[in-house]
């Protein structure tokens, strides 16, 4: 059986493909289009996801033919036949009507997604928490699963935040308990754009002009200090079943209304105020309080010591962390998609799990198709070949050490926002004025957000203070107090880092680099942040990342070990700088390396 998932979802559309049991190939529509976020209400607002099918099928080589069964999940839960009509309408390449087919609810694909790309064989909680999923309405009339019959019955506790708007509310948290022989809805939080994961955004759009930018909120409410009063969520629930809900507070209104008025009369780029900071700070407490609630409801509810925890709230890897600290949980698991891109992983999924199909996800990251390349096609950009006859991986070892900013490619790109060493600019964590460039310069982005390491396994315990092991940089870890001055790039101003824990299987070929420059400079770790510019999605192909690298005046690109220097800009940050700066500091050990 190979199965079709697909997501039609806001931003971040998608399809994914299993096959035999195995979860093949996924990719999100913005990859191919180049349109960041490119959903049904973001980026290119089509629902024809045809190049997104195509691109599955090419990689697995299939034909449409050979798809047995496909699964999808739509933003609004609309009827399959209206589906398929909008899909004609858009001139979509595939006839979806001619196949069997099945619709599940928006926060059920979340949460089969999360499940089943997770380590856990046995049984596990599942807690879905987003911006919104789809309408009450939409779920109990259109989707499959068993869900609609577990609302219908009683079987599920429902708490409705908005009854005024009747069934048109929509999913705002979910709870699960999933085990091998499928998954069970526990209870369900619905109300109108009143969810954690909506204030959040409300937040995000306020201070940065976009709903989705939540990485950035959460990237400053670290420079900030939350206030002692609540201003964000007010409980609404039982004591038992305590749920959250936008709250009507005067005091916030307020400072909305500063903030506004700050982002109209100001051009300046320099977000690191009072106002700013603390309001963001205020808002990430009272998140990480909710969630935690949430949390410890469905450990005691279902007495299980895993969890899954996924959903775009699930991004914020600072909440994570105290999920996995300070609950009664022994595992949490966060998949690398946990946003609407992993949604078309979630529907291909459980449609595999309806065969008894579902084999364990080896890596639940590296989803992308393979790209061969030729020297001309890169060097037709601006690069030319370099190293060639040398060991590739002490070379840009050296390169790194000695202040140069490198794109790294390799095989199939990474699923999800962030990346994880297929799609990846690599630089020296050593070097604060490294980090400036990559903000200032290379990614064109806001210059307090921070940047995140990939250090070898076996290292952690020297440089961090680890709760939970972080494969897909899904959770922080304090630096140690004697380390954050040895790795001040992508050691964060309270003193945490988001993480990447890399073990020899997950991608050899990147832990053969950090292994060299390991050995050259004594720290096995490289600064690792996603492979793109300001506004764009992740590179996809070779063009995609050598027309990158010459915007970005990165100086090198490394595509499947071929090296290729960007001539058409030099290193600006040189030795000599950074060992003076060393001197200055009294870092001279990590000058010696050089």
């Amino acid at each position: 059986m190979n199965v079709l998932g697909l997501s039609f979802s806001d931003h971040e559309a998608s399809a994914a493909l299993v096959v035999d049991g195995k979860l093949t190939v996924a990719i999100a529509r913005e990859r191919i289009t180049r349109l960041k976020r490119d959903g049904i209400r973001w980026g290119g607002c089509r629902l024809d996801l045809s190049p997104a099918i195509q691109y599955c099928l090419d990689a697995a080589g299939l034909s449409f033919d050979d798809v047995g069964l496909v699964v999808w999940s739509h933003t609004d839960h609309l009827p399959p036949e209206e589906v398929c009509g909008l899909w004609t309408g858009e001139g979509g390449g595939f006839d979806l009507a001619s196949k069997p087919s099945l619709a599940i609810p928006h926060h059920f694909a979340h949460a089969c997604g999360a499940y089943y790309s997770s380590p856990f064989r046995g049984e596990a909680a599942v807690l879905v928490a987003d911006g919104a999923g789809g309408t009450l309405g939409g779920l109990l009339r259109n989707c499959a699963g068993p869900e609609p019959e577990a609302i219908r019955s009683g079987a599920a506790a429902v708490q409705n935040l908005s009854p005024h708007e009747g069934d048109n509310v929509r999913e705002l948290e979910s709870f699960y308990r999933f085990g091998p022989g499928g998954g069970e809805v526990l209870r369900k939080v619905f109300g109108h754009w009143c969810s954690i994961g909506a204030v959040y955004g409300h937040v995000s759009k306020l201070v940065f002009g976009d709903y989705l930018d939540a990485g950035k909120t959460m990237g400053l409410a670290p420079y900030g200090r939350p206030s002692d009063k609540r201003m964000f969520f007010a409980d609404a629930g039982t004591e038992e079943m305590r749920a959250f809900t936008r709250m009507p507070s005067p005091e916030r209104a307020a400072l909305e209304a500063k903030i506004e008025r700050w982002r109209r009369l100001t051009t300046s780029t320099n977000y690191k105020s009072d106002l700013l900071t603390d309001f963001t700070a205020s808002l990430q407490l009272e998140t990480e309080e909710a969630l935690l609630t949430h949390a410890r409801w469905i450990g005691r509810r279902t007495g299980l010591t895993r969890l899954c925890f996924t959903g775009g709230v699930a991004l914020n890897c600072v909440a994570n962390t105290r999920l996995a600290e300070e609950t009664d949980f022994e595992e949490v698991f966060v998949p690398p998609c946990p946003g609407d891109d992993g949604i078309s992983v979630g529907c291909a999924l459980y449609g595999a799990s309806l065969h008894g199909e579902v084999l364990p996800v080896e890596h639940a990251s590296y989803l992308g198709r393979r790209y061969s390349h030729t020297p001309a096609e890169v060097e037709a950009s601006g690069l030319e070949r370099c190293f060639e006859g040398e060991d590739v991986f002490e070379s840009v070892a050296r390169e790194i050490a000695s202040g140069a900013v490198v794109a790294w490619y390799e095989a199939g790109a990474e699923m999800g926002p962030r990346a994880l060493g297929h799609r990846s600019f690599l630089a020296d964590p050593r070097r604060a004025d490294v980090r400036d460039r990559l903000n200032a310069e290379v990614k064109r982005r806001e210059m307090f957000r921070p940047f995140a390491p990939v250090v070898l396994s076996d290292a952690v315990p020297e440089y961090f203070v680890e709760s939970n092991p972080s494969y897909f940089m899904s959770f922080v870890a304090q630096v140690r107090d004697d380390k954050q001055q040895v790795i001040p790039a992508v050691t964060h101003v309270d003193g945490s880092a988001r993480y990447q824990v890399l073990r020899e299987q997950d991608n050899p070929t990147l832990h053969r680099l950090i292994a060299a420059f390991g050995r050259q400079t004594g720290i096995p770790m490289l600064l690792n942040t996603s492979f793109n510019r300001a506004g764009e999605p992740l590179v996809e192909t070779p063009a995609d990342a050598a027309r990158c690298v010459v915007a970005s005046t990165a100086d090198y690109l490394v595509v499947d070990k071929a090296v290729y220097r960007n001539v058409t800009t030099g290193k600006l940050w040189r030795d000599a700088e950074f060992i003076g700066a060393a001197k200055a500091t009294g870092d001279t050990r990590n000058a010696q390396t050089h």
